[in-house]
């Protein structure tokens, strides 16, 4: 099966040093980052069903590092 430019344009993709292609999830990590923030606001701020959404949104993140759903990568540098 062929793949063309048309097929892969809209998505972000990063070659590694050995020629394995990898997905560039940049744009999801962002958006994990501001719901996190979002939930650390809804706690300090929030009415009572804001945080207790905000305390179920970090419990799902914990139980998702836990099943291997999600996982952490560090760049050292």
């Amino acid at each position: 099966m062929a793949y063309f430019y048309q097929d892969w344009k809209d998505k972000k993709m990063t070659v590694e040093i050995d020629g394995q292609f990898m997905l560039n999830f940049a744009e999801a990590e962002l958006q994990m980052a501001e719901n996190l923030e979002n939930s650390a606001i809804n706690l300090r701020e929030g009415a009572s069903d804001e945080k207790e959404a905000a305390i179920r949104h970090i419990e799902h993140i914990a139980d998702c590092l836990r099943k291997g759903k999600l996982e952490l990568k560090w760049n050292i540098s």
